[in-house]
């Protein structure tokens, strides 16, 4: 039987996690601007400042690229590899070690944004860890394409709420 760990290593991992967080903040980003949208402006409000973040765009996708690989690197691969780690040694599942310390390193967004802040960092940690634990060759491309379509999926929803709200 084979190993179903073949063929992944820690880069690949480390470019898989990176992916899986940039096609969350995608959907999230999908999400926010339909609620947004959704919204009327109160009356006084600047909404003005959209065509310099258009402009801005590119640079703050370069941040955040780097931002979602300094979170890979420190969070998402030392929940995958130490949750692997702690199944072989204790028993049990490797995905359940992987949630719960998903958990609590999502754990450390509490002090800083509450409850909703954890949950949040738990369901992005434990996505990302999830999406990195089968990431062997060729797993990139096909994540890239489905997790693609699945950000775009999210935008014709939101537009097809927004449509149909009009």
């Amino acid at each position: 039987m084979s190993d179903p760990y073949m063929g992944r290593t820690n880069a690949r991992m480390l470019r898989v996690s990176t992916l899986a967080l940039l096609l969350e903040a995608g959907a999230a980003l999908a999400v926010l601007m339909t609620v947004g949208l959704s919204t009327e402006p109160e009356p006084g409000d600047d909404v003005g400042g959209s065509a310099l973040l258009l402009l801005l765009l590119p640079f703050i996708a370069v941040f955040g690229v780097l931002a979602a690989f300094a979170v890979s690197a420190v969070l998402v691969l030392p929940v995958v590899l130490l949750g692997e780690d702690l199944g072989r040694k204790f028993g049990g599942g490797p995905v359940w070690w992987q949630l719960s310390l998903a958990g609590l390193a999502g754990a450390l967004l509490a002090p800083l944004a509450g409850v909703r802040g954890w949950v949040v960092g738990w369901t992005v940690l434990a996505v990302a860890a999830l999406l990195t634990r089968r990431a062997r060759q060729g797993y990139f491309v096909s994540l890239l394409l489905w997790g693609t379509l699945a950000v775009v999926s999210v935008f014709m929803v939101g537009g097809i709420v927004l449509y149909a709200d009009s």
